[in-house]
């Protein structure tokens, strides 16, 4: 019956078996395993000619059909007795059912090489399976002799051999050097641990020789060559003429001291050579391996005698599988000068094997064996070659080849899978290289067969996983597919699982698994993908030993997983990690490696992360020198020199930030323009570089105000929003972003729209920001401001509860340490305190002082956010002194709005407001420090209207600052300094017209003395003066634009606006070199009074001030050296302003009614009459100033110039005087005493202007009434 029968192979037949190996075998044998069992075969011979082992005997096979069978081949490197494993070559799992089906019809299992890194045929094996009765005794199956049952049990000698074996196949696969001195050690120890007499001493003595050699050759240790030639002549002498491993052992040996010949050219090695040759020649049978390697070396010896110079990198044949290398057979020597290569990288080895190879593709026929393999081989190493040199060519041919490949190689041959692999990886590397989609498709659905038809258990299965996965999770970094990250997360595991632990590949498939993990969090934002992510980088880098070529990419992996986790759990810990890992993977990246600026570029992003937690500005230096670096070497079109570039564009922004240098916010823009520019369309990257971008023209609005900045902003930050998908871990940060900039069009315009947008696209980023996120306060914090915005804006009390709990929820999230809890804190108290204005409780305001100074103990001084906490601290004291009338709450506001004023850094609009509350609080108490405070506001104006301003803004931001230099000018003169009260004012009129003039000032001084200096500065003044010309120009005309050509006009808006700034830049840089000059430290800096007063030389000049306290008349005369100081009791600034106003009316009425000289210009009833206007003007202005000079003589016309301010500018001081009829005689009028003309700055009257007002470059005509 059925069920009687048993199952046993019967016979096994396995080809070519020897094929990959790099050593001379001895022999080979075979292990069976199943149900915990384990049968081994006799070692055997193989013959070259056919290539064919066989092993006979019974090996019962489970009853179950479909229990798993695995069957391995091992070669010895002794016949008998072997020590010992061995080296593990091929292996096949499969099924009984399956070897009954391929017994009975004959049909050879395929077995494939345990390191198939390059394609070569592939052996095969026969099993005879049969069924036959339990009781049967068929002796006949043993006539090669019985099966052993082992234990697999291996004693001290053998385990160490076989530890040496393993690691000398590593380091032949891989190249590293610890893998071979670790061999060299396993040797040893087995040698030390054996008997003088034990009968595996010689094969303990050859073992540890081979390795020795090779470590000679790759030291280029020739000296110590004498070590593994003693060990051979030991081994030799222990196997005598009749031992079966003799012949091999003469050939080690032959070897050898062919290796020394190589170097020393000498006869007693060269006559060692082919004694022991000839003599293993005799030994062995014709279609031996010992006979085929002896052929070999003889060849090569033959070569060096003929050619002295021939290169030395044939040397080590034993150690490159160079027994079974011959000139007839150009299959085999293809495939040693390929491995060559890949060990030492010599293109000329290449280049031959690709010679020979297409020799051998044109010679065979396509139905010949060698052909397939030949051709695949091609396809390989024309790939290498692409990869060494980057000729597109070579990729095409190489793709073109392993189509052929797979074309002509039928359906279940061992080649289609292989073919098909390289085909899959061409194109795969075609997409990296040009970036066509439909590469990567083709890349895809190709490597999805191979992995479809790779059975489970062979040893490529995990490889061709990992291939798949890698070109799945670049899909989705390339169209942003979630279901692509998901199948690529799949199919890194099962790569994972099914590789042993201990497989040279284990950690290379753990590091693309643990890239995927953290790809996914960074899409979905699970933090238990980024823990899975770390913990997996953990156990690569365990796993990879020191000098391994990818030890450092692996640590920029765990290093960059490191600041993954610190950016979401905000702990310190992992930052300093991150630091130290990165730190250690940039150093073991030799220069010049590809790698090496993507290293640095991580570590940069490190450096700037720790900034932003501890605010220490070395970190920030290290982190734009690091980004430098990584894009300084980074080309034009490689695909991550848009990252770099957004990296050291985001750390000039954030040096910006803390120092103010508009140098470094001009390069952030102009870096980050370039990543953007370089990100093509679709990449998930763009939006990124986006958000970046609009960020850096929010910074440059808020410190220069440019309205087209913010909308610039607006504009690209909604762009990156747009191009984000809903879930993406960025999402929140952009609406952030966008809802700031609303809110900083709002303050800007007024528009109550863009507050309501501003607010509901915040509450949108903070409802998708998982709580725990370290961005979670900043956006709570924005909502809060614009909250409290609402408030100050619609006056409804909800609105100010909301920011108040808002902000509150801030300070409360935002650790202790994080550099943004002083910013919440300063926002919770501006909120308090508006709560304490609207309602009046104490207790709020109280909460407010409370809050603040918790804010400005927290700032760092340096910090440019320090005037702002300070400000609003004194803001919080003024109240209370309003309140409760305490004096020394008014004196401590002075001394915070003092404090934020005099910081050198910081917001200048900020500092400029702490400088006028600083004025309004001292002038309450006559506080010593008012003179102090007018002086700090005043050297602020220039900063507040940069020259790099258009002129337009430029006169916006000074419209704030006209008053403060007015009662600037009043304060010096109640204090006594009537030449100070001068100098201010003349300061703070010419900071535009006396830049422009200055433009033009021939620089007599500065060419004389250094005209390098005084050339590069007309040069930035007139480029200067031409981009401001345009750029008023282009504003002016902008409107009037049709909306089909809106792209261009805004396009040179933009560099337009650029231009300017830079150049303002660059002219601030020189004129701060100029004034480190010797005797030009003052050099177009504000004159002092001596050097105004000479710009009385052509009759006296009169300053008018008007301000809230007083109004004086300033006298300067070119022989007096001190201010004629002429107080007007009768004017004040309410009465010039009236003047001012019935002008206009009495002009607006002219206008509407001709004028009527006969009646003296009167006017109708409510808006005042001429003779009124003009004779106010004379008797309170006019009649003291002419008093003070002594021109009391009629007709006597002196020159005068009327320098105006304020009011003043519009009054007609050259008409005044008394027009009725009983002053028509001479002596009543202004122009009776003097020829009046009107100056807008002293500084237009200083000489060396006057010789400019002569030349021909520069003509004016001017009427006006």
């Amino acid at each position: 019956m059925g069920e009687d029968k048993e199952i046993v192979i019967t016979n096994i037949q396995a080809k070519e078996p020897a094929l990959g190996l790099r050593r001379l075998p001895a022999g080979f044998y075979a292990v069976v395993h199943h149900s915990g069992l384990e049968w081994r075969t006799e070692n055997k011979r193989s013959s070259v000619s056919d290539g064919v082992v066989e092993w006979s005997g019974p090996i019962p096979l489970p009853s179950d059909r479909s229990a798993t069978v695995c069957l391995d081949v091992y070669a010895s490197f002794e016949f008998q007795p072997m020590l010992g494993t061995g080296e593990h070559l091929r292996e096949l799992t499969t099924t009984v059912d399956q070897l009954l089906d391929h017994s009975a019809k004959h049909i050879p299992f395929t077995l494939f090489p345990k390191n198939g890194d390059i394609v070569s045929p592939c052996s095969s094996i026969l099993v005879t399976v049969k069924q036959r009765n339990g009781e049967s005794s068929d002796s006949s199956s043993r006539v090669l002799g019985p099966l052993c049952s082992t234990t697999g049990t291996l004693n001290e000698l053998e385990a160490a051999t076989n530890h040496g074996h393993s690691a000398l196949s590593r380091y032949r696969k891989d190249g590293g050097k610890r893998d071979l001195e670790r061999s060299v050690a396993e040797f040893e120890q087995a040698l030390n641990n054996c008997p003088v007499d034990h009968p595996c001493r010689a094969a303990a003595q050859s073992n540890l020789a081979m390795a020795k050699l090779i470590l000679c050759q790759v030291e280029d240790m020739i000296d110590s060559l004498e070590i593994p030639i003693r060990l051979y002549r030991d081994a030799l002498a222990a196997r005598p003429v009749g031992h079966t491993d003799r012949p091999s052992t003469l050939v080690q040996l032959a070897v050898v001291h062919l290796a020394r010949f190589e170097k020393q050219r000498d006869d007693v090695n060269g006559a060692r050579v082919e004694a022991l040759l000839h003599e293993a020649l005799e030994l062995s049978s014709a279609n031996s391996h010992e006979n085929r390697a002896v052929s070999f070396t003889l060849q090569l010896y033959a070569s060096y005698r003929v050619s002295p110079d021939h290169a030395s990198g044939q040397s080590s044949v034993d150690s490159r599988s160079g027994s079974r290398l011959t000139d007839e057979d150009p299959r085999i020597s293809s495939v040693q000068l390929l491995k060559r290569f890949k060990r030492y990288g010599d293109l000329a080895d290449l280049q031959r094997a690709i010679t020979l190879l297409q020799q051998l593709v044109s010679s065979v026929s396509v139905c010949d064996d060698r052909y397939h393999a030949g051709l695949g081989n091609l396809g390989v190493a024309l790939s290498w070659r692409f990869e060494r040199l980057g000729e597109l060519r070579d990729l095409e041919d190489a793709i073109s080849t392993h189509r052929d490949v797979v074309h002509s190689t039928p359906d279940g041959h061992p080649h289609k899978l292989g073919g098909l692999n390289n085909l899959g990886n061409s194109f795969f590397t075609r997409f990296k290289c040009l970036g066509e989609l439909s590469d990567l498709e083709d890349a895809i659905s190709t490597l999805r067969d191979v992995v479809h038809l790779t059975p489970d258990g062979h040893p490529d299965k995990p490889s061709r996983l990992t291939n798949l996965g890698s070109s799945f999770i670049t899909r989705f970094l390339r169209l942003g597919e979630l279901r692509d990250l998901e199948d690529a997360i799949s199919t890194h595991r099962d790569a994972v699982h099914l590789t042993p632990d201990g497989h040279p590949d284990k950690p290379s498939g753990l590091n693309n698994l643990g890239i995927s993990f953290i790809t996914r969090f960074e899409r979905l934002g699970e933090l238990s993908d980024l823990e899975d992510a770390i913990s997996t980088h953990r156990d690569v880098v365990h796993l990879t030993p020191d000098g391994h070529p990818h030890k450092p990419s692996r640590l920029t992996n765990l290093g960059t997983s490191f600041i993954t986790r610190f950016e979401h759990l905000g702990e310190l810990r992992d930052l300093e990690d991150a630091i130290s890992t990165l730190r250690d993977a940039v150093r073991l990246t030799p220069d010049g490696h590809p790698d090496k600026p993507s290293g640095l570029n991580i570590l940069g992003n490190s450096f700037r992360a720790r900034f932003d937690r501890l605010g220490e500005l070395s970190d920030l230096e290290d982190a734009i020198s690091t980004h430098r670096d990584a894009v300084h070497p980074t080309p034009d079109g490689h695909p991550n020199k848009p990252t770099r570039l957004n990296n050291l564009g985001s750390s000039f922004i954030t040096r910006f930030l803390r120092l103010g240098e508009l140098s470094d916010l001009e390069d952030a823009i102009s870096t980050l323009r370039d990543a953007v520019r370089l990100t093509p369309d679709g990449q998930p990257d763009k939006p990124i570089g986006l958000n970046n971008l609009g960020n850096s023209f929010i910074a440059r609005f808020d410190r220069l105000g440019e309205l087209g900045d913010l909308e610039d902003a607006i504009s690209t930050l909604r762009d990156a929003v747009h191009l984000t998908p809903d879930g993406h871990p960025h999402k929140p940060r952009g609406l952030g972003n966008l809802g700031n900039s609303f809110f900083s069009r709002f303050e800007r315009l007024g528009e109550l729209s863009d507050l309501e947008d501003a607010i509901s696209t915040l509450r949108d980023a903070i409802h998708i920001t998982p709580d725990g996120h370290p961005d979670k306060p900043s956006h709570l914090n924005n909502l809060g401001n614009s909250f409290m915005t609402r408030f100050l804006r619609l006056g409804e009390l909800s609105d100010v509860e909301d920011a108040i709990s808002t902000l509150r929820d801030t300070v409360h999230l935002t650790p202790d340490g994080h550099p943004d809890k002083p910013g919440g804190l300063n926002n919770l108290g501006n909120s308090f305190k508006a709560r304490f204005d609207r309602l009046g409780e104490l207790r709020d305001l109280e909460d407010a002082i409370s809050t603040h100074r918790n804010a400005v103990v927290l700032t760092p001084h340096g910090h440019p956010h320090k005037p702002g906490v300070l400000k609003n601290l004194g803001d919080s004291f003024q109240a209370r002194f309003e309140h409760l009338g305490e004096l020394s709450d008014l004196e401590d506001a002075i001394s915070l709005y003092s404090h934020a004023a005099s910081v050198p850094i910081g917001s200048v609009s900020v500092r400029f407001r702490a400088s006028c509350k600083w004025i309004l609080c001292a002038q309450r108490i006559r506080h010593p420090s008012l003179l102090r405070a007018h002086s700090i506001a005043i050297n602020l104006l220039p900063q507040l209207a940069w020259i790099g301003l258009s002129l337009t803004h430029r006169y916006a931001e000074l419209k704030q600052g006209a008053d403060i230099v007015r009662e600037a000018a009043a304060a010096a003169l109640d204090s006594g300094f009537p030449e100070l009260a001068v100098e201010w004012l003349e300061q703070g009129r010419s900071i535009v017209w006396g830049e422009l003039l200055q433009l033009r000032n021939s620089y007599e001084e500065l060419s004389s003395a250094h005209p390098d200096h005084a050339h590069r500065l007309r040069e930035l003044s007139a480029a200067l003066d031409d981009a401001g010309a345009t750029r008023e120009k282009s504003l002016s005309t902008f409107s009037e634009l049709t909306d089909d050509a809106m792209h261009r006009p805004t396009r040179t808006l933009q560099q337009d606006a650029d231009r300017h700034r830079t150049l303002a830049i660059e002219r601030d840089k020189l004129l701060q070199e100029i004034r480190h000059l010797p005797g030009f430290e003052r050099f177009l800096l504000p004159k002092n009074f001596p050097q105004l007063r000479a710009s009385a030389h052509s009759g006296p000049v009169v300053m008018l001030n008007a301000a809230e306290t007083r109004c004086d008349a300033l006298i300067l005369l070119a022989d007096v050296d001190h201010v004629i100081h002429v107080p007007l009791p009768k004017f004040n600034l309410k009465r010039s302003v009236g003047l001012r106003n019935m002008l206009g009316r009495l002009l607006g009425h002219a206008r509407a009614t001709p004028f009527d000289d006969r009646e003296g210009g009167a006017a109708t009833r409510g808006t005042g009459s001429w003779e009124t206007l003009l004779s106010t003007l004379f008797n309170g202005v006019i009649k003291p100033v002419l008093d003070a000079l002594a021109f009391s003589t009629v007709g006597d016309l002196s020159r005068i110039f009327w320098c105006p301010t304020g009011p003043f500018v519009f009054l007609p001081i050259h008409a005044a005087g008394l027009y009725g009829t009983q002053y028509s005689s001479p002596g009543h009028k202004v122009f009776d005493f003097v020829v009046s003309s009107y100056v807008p700055t002293l500084t237009v009257l200083a000489p060396s202007n006057c010789r400019v007002a002569h030349s021909n470059d520069l003509r004016l005509l001017l009427v006006g009434q």
